[in-house]
C-alpha cells in the first residue's frame, strides 16, 4: 500500500499534468476558482451554497446577526469558513406492503486556509463531521431493501451514526491550474459528477443523486490531482483506499486496506455552459467486504443554461463486483420556479448482469420550496418497476417530504 501511495504521489506530482473537475455550482462559472467547489453536497459546495443563500433576500428563520457574527470572527481571526446543515427525510412506500422511515442528517464542513489564497500555492485544510440517525425502526436507505430494488431509493440518510468521512488538505499551484488533494476523501466530489446530484438538494434517488455503475469506495484516504487547460477542458486522476463499495453508503477509516479504486477522468466544456466527461476506473477486490474487483466507464453530458436551467444525461457500464447495475441509464433536468423555488423530473433504467438481475427502470419528480433563504422544504414521488421488485409485484411506489436548514 505504501509503495503505491509513493508512485502515485510521485506521478501526480512530476509526471503528467494533472487536473479533475467538478461540476460548478449555482452561480459559478466555468474557471478554476468554481470547479474548486466540487460537487454540491461536498464540503466546498455546501459552504458556497450557504453564503450564495445567506446573502440573498429574504428574512432568515436563524437570525443573520449570529451567522454573520460567527462568519465574520472565523473569518478574521483563524480564515476559516464553514457550513451546518440539518437534513430531515420521511418516506413512505406503497408495493409489497405499505412502510415508512424517517432519518435525520447534521454536518458541520469546515474549509481552514492555512496559506492564504493570495499565496503561490495556497493550502488548506478541510474537514467534515456528520450524525445521521434514524427516527424510525428503519432507516429511510434501507426501508425498501427488501423489495427487490437495485438501487436505492435514497442516497444517504441511513442510521450510521457519528462519522468524520472527510479530513484532507488541498493545495493549488500554477495560478490555481493545478490542484492536489491528500487524505481521507469522497473521490466522487470531483469525479463523475452533474449539477443535479445532490440527494440534499435535488433527486433523493440514487439513480441521480450518486453513481449506481460506478464503484467509488464511499470515502477513503488518498491522493487527488486535477489540471485545468484553461476554462475548456480538464483531466482528473485520484486513487483512494476502498473501504466500502458503492452497495454501501458508510464512511470507514480501514487504514489496513491493501484495495485501491483508480479512477481518470477527461472533462470538455463548450458552448452554451454544456459540459462532456468521461471516467475510467477501476477497483481491487476487497475480500472482507465479500467485494470483487471491478472496472467500467461512465459519459455524462450536463448543461446550465442563464436561466439556471439544469440538465443531465448518463451513460455507464461495469464488470459488477462492487456496482448496483453493471448497464445504466438515466436523465433528468430541473428548472427554477419563482425566484428560489425548483422542481425537477428524472427516469433511469439498469440492470445487474453480475447477479443476474433484470433491467428495472425507476422515477422521481420532487418541487423544493425555498420557504427562506436558510430553510428549504421538498415534497418528490417515486416509481419504480421491474421483474425483480416487490417480490416480484412488479411495481413500487414512494413518496416523502425532505427538510433542509442551513447555518
Amino acid at each position: 500500500m505504501l509503495k503505491r501511495a509513493v508512485l502515485l504521489l510521485v506521478m501526480m506530482t512530476g509526471g503528467l499534468p494533472l487536473r479533475g473537475a467538478g461540476v460548478p455550482v449555482a452561480g459559478a462559472g466555468p474557471g478554476p476558482a468554481a470547479v474548486a467547489e466540487g460537487s454540491a453536497d461536498g464540503i466546498g459546495g455546501e459552504i458556497a451554497e450557504k453564503q450564495r443563500l445567506f446573502r440573498g433576500p429574504g428574512r432568515h428563520l436563524i437570525p443573520e446577526e449570529w451567522s454573520e457574527t460567527a462568519e465574520r470572527t472565523l473569518a478574521e481571526r483563524l480564515r476559516m469558513k464553514f457550513a451546518l446543515t440539518y437534513d430531515a427525510l420521511g418516506l413512505g412506500t406503497l408495493g409489497d406492503g405499505a412502510s415508512g422511515a424517517a432519518s435525520g442528517d447534521v454536518a458541520l464542513s469546515l474549509r481552514w486556509q492555512l496559506l492564504a489564497e493570495q499565496r503561490r500555492a495556497p493550502l488548506a485544510l478541510s474537514w467534515r463531521l456528520r450524525n445521521r440517525h434514524a427516527y424510525s425502526d428503519e432507516a429511510p436507505s434501507v426501508v425498501a431493501g427488501g423489495q427487490g430494488l437495485l438501487w436505492r431509493l435514497v442516497d444517504g440518510f441511513n442510521d450510521r451514526g457519528l462519522e468524520v468521512p472527510e479530513l484532507y488538505l488541498e493545495q493549488q499551484y500554477f495560478r490555481k491550474r493545478m490542484l492536489l488533494r491528500w487524505g481521507q476523501m469522497a473521490p466522487d466530489d470531483l469525479l463523475d459528477d452533474h449539477p443535479l446530484r445532490s440527494a440534499k438538494k435535488q433527486f433523493l434517488n440514487q439513480a441521480f443523486s450518486s453513481s449506481p455503475a460506478v464503484g467509488f469506495p464511499g470515502a477513503g484516504l488518498g491522493l487527488m490531482g486535477r489540471w485545468h487547460f484553461r476554462e475548456v477542458a480538464d483531466v482528473t486522476v485520484t486513487a483512494s483506499n476502498v473501504q466500502t463499495g458503492n452497495l454501501d453508503d458508510g464512511a470507514r477509516w480501514r487504514l489496513e486496506s491493501d484495495a485501491l479504486f483508480q479512477g481518470v477522468q477527461g472533462g470538455w466544456n463548450f458552448g452554451d455552459g454544456q459540459r462532456l466527461q468521461l471516467l475510467a476506473w477501476r477497483t481491487d477486490a476487497l475480500p472482507v467486504e465479500a467485494l470483487e474487483a471491478d472496472h467500467g466507464v461512465s459519459l455524462t453530458w450536463s448543461r446550465v443554461t442563464d436561466g439556471d436551467a439544469r440538465w443531465f444525461g448518463r451513460i455507464a457500464v461495469a464488470d459488477g463486483g462492487t456496482v448496483a447495475a453493471t448497464k445504466f441509464a438515466a436523465a433528468g433536468v430541473s428548472f427554477r420556479s419563482r425566484q428560489s423555488d425548483r422542481w425537477g423530473v428524472g427516469i433511469s433504467a439498469g440492470e445487474d448482469g453480475h447477479r443476474g438481475r433484470d433491467w428495472q427502470v425507476a422515477g422521481e419528480s420532487f418541487y423544493r420550496w425555498q420557504v427562506t433563504p436558510d430553510l428549504q422544504v421538498t415534497g418528490f414521488a417515486q416509481a419504480a418497476a421491474g421483474d425483480d421488485v416487490s417480490a416480484g409485484r412488479g411495481w413500487l411506489l414512494a413518496a416523502g417530504v425532505r427538510t433542509g436548514l442551513r447555518f
